[in-house]
């Protein structure tokens, strides 16, 4: 296989390989920056939203601390944990080349769309708002931290029914 691979690459013209390489090094910055472009304006959205809710809001910028206290706010902190785990277990369990570990992994993968879709539900409910505005949280979390943040939404505490009893 890579004596094949050789002999095609050796068989190519260095100007369309370079050009080749200068593409896919453009695609690769262009996603890089869209995915930092998308990760601060939901931070921001978010850093309101922890304002809001009483929490730090500084977390807002920081990737598993804004999971963390999304979880902690909306629902219950141990199902961050749950998740973290699951995911951590969704990236391991595939590296073993097994197919009943790679449809373990494959229904893991499952079970985090569902908790994180369960948690934007609860998140939007903790702002006085119904479940359109959970399945926008889940599917556009850039635009609807923003309009939760800046909004007229009051966070009114934890609807999910497993908060602390104080």
């Amino acid at each position: 296989m890579n004596e094949e691979l050789t002999n095609m690459l050796a068989a190519m013209d260095p100007a369309e390989l370079a050009m080749g390489s200068a593409v896919l090094g453009f695609i690769g910055m262009f996603t890089i920056v869209i995915a930092i472009v998308w990760f601060f304006v939901s931070a921001i959205g978010y850093f309101k939203m922890f304002k809001k809710a009483g929490e730090k809001a500084w977390l807002a910028f920081i990737p598993l601390f804004r999971d963390y206290i999304r979880f902690k706010f909306a629902w219950k902190p141990l199902f961050f944990w749950i998740t973290l785990g699951c995911l951590i277990a969704a990236q391991v369990l595939p590296m073993f080349d097994n197919l009943v570990l790679n449809l373990l992994a494959l229904a893991i993968c499952i079970v985090l769309i569902v908790l994180h879709a369960k948690v934007a539900g609860y998140i939007a409910k903790a702002f006085g708002k119904g479940g359109g505005w959970g399945a926008l949280l889940f599917f556009f979390p850039f635009i609807a931290s923003l309009i939760l943040g800046f909004g007229k939404a009051e966070y009114i505490g934890n609807q999910s029914g497993l908060a602390k009893k104080k």
